[in-house]
């Protein structure tokens, strides 16, 4: 069988990524962009170039600006990872020309593949690998052994500063390379470890870099707060196993005729074999959900949020967007019941000091008109970024801040923001706000916000999560989002004594002209037997009839109690009556 050509064998790689990466992960692209923010300003690179590593992270962080946009993501990733696989093969024929194992340049590509599904791996470790590979095919390629020798170790030196860790997976190459080679003064070589050694030991030392992990293992491509899965040690691993092997099977017999197609056929079934049970084990799965109703909400797609929550939930951050899209809609106490509700968990979930949970919270406080926590929880977001903060969350700084007037912070995060390709023009918008505030005041969002600022200074949530919600409706009658929180946040909780305290205070008045349609259901619960009290709310007929059905159903089946949720839950699992008898 001819053998395919290195380049076409490649591209047909690179298209089946970009189409996979495209159809698969279209939305974790959209997260990685909000995960890392690039300025384009010569101070930020320039802080970034002094660092270990500097020029890969630029690039990176130039190429990562551009997965804001639909598709690119995918396919910059698929073409990177692409190049690492032609790297490695031609690095691997530098030692074996002759060699038929293409499976061995795609262990570190599938490698690689898996760890960008996590979303606290940088893409500053595949530039760097790339980087690596390519003075490693450079030095290899010199004969004379003292030429080699030197350009190793200047080689090691340069991708220290340059692109980081993998300086030390150079080193081993480089000595394996050398050591099994047999190479004619092969002990000099080592000097490139030592070398090595050096600069890590050093770096650690002298405080340049934390830890001796960061210093020498691909750790130092991960979130800096956090522990990596071993699965990114696989791509190093993979490619020390890839130069081995090619140096042991490199004297062997060339394989022709039908072995050759039976080995090619083995090496493609492993391949994908390979590809499924890693794309199933480490693929982004369970957090991609997550993913795709962040970028909605970032978008302000409501109703793509609500038509992915209308099945059955059990998570609560799913019932947070659900419900956060509702309030954003002004359906939240008309319509609350009719996705799945396990609780108040489901209006605001606990802090975990997560990025993704404080983002998530921010835009959940602010749709309530809490600009405090909302401001705190972007603080925390961008904190908590992978790469020098949150694009989205720095622009929920800016307006928190243009609503308290605090102008000069607001400003510094517009100078920020007007660095960047994506964001500048919205920035340089928000520049009509500072130092006016007549300005804020008429404009529809931030003056509506500004409205419902508590004038007297307390401690957010120090008296429960229901009294903020009251106190800013009661500051801002026009913020009919916070006090829907707090009618649902009482139905949630089961507490109807404060629901009814509150319906009987303000029913009638500007802040509930007319009871949702939860509420009035759960004015029968509150008097099941008072059809009087029903009437005093405006409880409508064709509520009070479907009660009746409902109590019906509950009567006729109240000796089967095993089947009775699932029975009532077909025909009333929309209703405050079902959640509260069953959930």
């Amino acid at each position: 069988m001819k053998k395919l050509p290195d380049i076409l064998f490649y591209l047909i790689i690179f298209l089946f990524l970009s189409i996979f990466l495209s159809v698969f992960s279209e939305y974790h692209f959209y997260s990685v962009e909000q995960n890392q923010l690039f300025q384009i300003s010569w101070p930020s690179i320039s802080e970034m170039l002094m660092k270990p590593g500097g020029l890969a992270l630029v690039i990176t962080e130039s190429l990562v600006q551009f997965f804001i946009v639909p598709y690119a993501g995918a396919v910059i990733t698929a073409a990177l990872l692409t190049l690492i696989g032609l790297l490695t093969s031609m690095v691997l024929r530098q030692i074996d020309p002759k060699t038929h194992l293409f499976i061995l340049p795609l262990l570190p590509v599938l490698t690689l593949l898996f760890v960008h599904f996590d979303n606290n791996y940088i893409l500053q470790g595949t530039i760097a690998l790339g980087m690596m590979l390519l003075v490693l095919y450079g030095v290899l390629k010199i004969k004379p052994v003292i030429y080699r020798l030197v350009a190793s170790l200047v080689a090691t030196i340069l991708l220290f500063f340059f692109a980081g860790a993998i300086f030390s997976l150079f080193a081993l190459a480089v000595i394996l390379c050398e050591v099994i080679n047999r190479t004619f003064y092969w002990y000099y070589f080592l000097g490139t470890g030592f070398i090595a050694l050096l600069l890590g030991i050093g770096s650690v030392y002298f405080s340049f870099i934390g830890e001796y992990r960061f210093a020498f293992l691909p750790d130092a491509y991960y979130h800096v707060r956090l522990v990596p899965d071993k699965v990114i040690y696989y791509s190093w691993l993979s490619f020390l196993l890839s130069l081995l092997v090619v140096f042991i099977l490199r004297h062997k017999n060339e394989l022709k005729g039908k072995m050759l197609v039976i080995a090619s056929a083995i090496q493609i079934l492993l391949i994908c074999f390979l590809f499924w049970k890693g794309v199933e084990k480490y693929g982004d799965s369970k957090s991609y959900q997550m993913k795709t109703m962040d970028y909605y909400a970032r978008t302000e797609q409501w109703d793509k949020i609500l038509e992915m929550c209308r099945k059955p939930m059990t998570n609560y951050l799913y019932m947070c967007y659900a419900n956060m899209a509702l309030a954003h809609k002004g359906q939240l106490a008309d319509d609350a019941f009719k996705y799945d509700q396990r609780g108040p968990q489901g209006l605001a979930v606990t802090w975990n000091k997560s990025a993704n949970v404080s983002t998530l919270l921010s835009d959940v406080y602010f749709a309530m008109g809490n600009v405090a926590i909302a401001q705190e929880m972007a603080f925390e977001s961008n904190l908590g970024s992978l790469c020098d903060g949150n694009p989205r969350m720095m622009k929920r700084l800016v307006q928190t801040n243009l609503i308290y007037g605090t102008y000069p912070v607001a400003e510094k995060y517009i100078a920020v923001l007007e660095n960047t390709l994506y964001y500048r023009d919205w920035a340089k918008e928000q520049r009509k706000f500072l130092y006016n505030d007549a300005e804020v005041e008429s404009d529809p969002l931030l003056g509506n916000m500004r409205k419902g600022l508590l004038t007297n200074s307390i401690l957010s949530q120090i008296d429960g999560f229901d009294a903020d919600l009251r106190l800013m409706a009661e500051q801002n009658p026009a913020n009919k989002a916070a006090f829907q929180y707090l009618g649902v946040f009482y139905l949630l909780m089961k507490d109807m004594d404060k629901f009814k305290n509150m319906i009987e205070t303000y029913y009638g008045t500007e802040f509930l002209p007319v009871l949702p349609t939860s509420y009035q259901e759960a004015v029968i619960t509150l008097s099941e037997r008072e059809s009087d009290y029903w009437k005093r709310f405006g409880v409508s007929e064709s509520i009070v009839k479907r009660f009746d059905e409902y109590k019906r159903q509950v009567l006729a089946n109240r000796n089967n109690p095993n089947a009775l949720p699932g029975l009532l839950g077909r025909s009333y699992g929309d209703t405050y009556w079902f959640y509260y008898m069953f959930k």
